[in-house]
Formats: C-alpha cells, sequence, structure tokens
C-alpha cells in the first residue's frame, strides 16, 4: 500500500505526464481519501488544474473555488483563488472574477510575487475597478 505523500506524487505524476484525465482520477481519488490530510489542498488545486488546462473553466471555477473554501490555510489557497479568477474571467464573468482577484489581494498579502504579478496582470486586462 502506497503511502499518503506517494499517493499524491503518484498523481501528480499524471500532471507531469501531461496525462489530465489520470491526473483528474488520482487526485480525486486522494482528496476523497484524505480528505484532512495536509496535501489535500494542494491536490484540491491540482484537480482544478486538470480542468483548466482542458478548457473547462466551469468545472475548474467549482473546484478551485470549493479548495479554497475547504482548504483556506493550504500553501495553494492563493493559487485556487487566482485561478477561480482566471476560471471565471474565461466564462466571460468578469465583475465576479474582479471580486475574486481582489479578495486574493486582501486575504492573502503575503501571497508570493508570482501570484500577486499575475493577479495585478488579469486584474488589468479586465480592467477591474
Amino acid at each position: 500500500m502506497l503511502f499518503r505523500s506517494d499517493r499524491y506524487n503518484y498523481a501528480r505524476g499524471f500532471l507531469m505526464r501531461r496525462d489530465f484525465a489520470g491526473a483528474e482520477q488520482a487526485l480525486r481519488s486522494f482528496v476523497d481519501t484524505y480528505p484532512d490530510n495536509e496535501l489535500s489542498g494542494n491536490a484540491k488545486y491540482w484537480l482544478g488544474e486538470t480542468f483548466y488546462v482542458r478548457d473547462d473553466f466551469g468545472t475548474a471555477a467549482r473546484t478551485f473555488a470549493d479548495g479554497f473554501q475547504r482548504y483556506p490555510k493550504s500553501s495553494k489557497a492563493p493559487d485556487n483563488l487566482l485561478k477561480l479568477g482566471m476560471s471565471l474571467a474565461a466564462l466571460d464573468r468578469t465583475a465576479d472574477a474582479c471580486i475574486t482577484l481582489k479578495k486574493l489581494a486582501k486575504e492573502y498579502p503575503k501571497s508570493s510575487a508570482s501570484i500577486k504579478q499575475r493577479a495585478k496582470t488579469e486584474r488589468t486586462r479586465l480592467k477591474c475597478k
């Protein structure tokens, strides 16, 4: 039997191979099996990515929103909000995207420089007020 971190790495391996359907299955299984594991917040984010890269922005948005709500203290929480905003923008829900991107800046002022810069770029692109 694989240890939890091994199962997480196994699931991430599908992403590295760009097998997004396989990654979706393995990441969903990990989160369902270990919902309270410290890696589940990361796994939920990467699950959202499997939908985002396949242009399934509705499912991506729901997954990123759920990841943020369930794992607000995860290291991937700011990433979840960023990609939620980007998914909403892709769905032509610009006002919701802007609200989400502003929430990111407010709730995670100490997020990484790359997250802050990408959120700023998105807010500018969307002409958020």
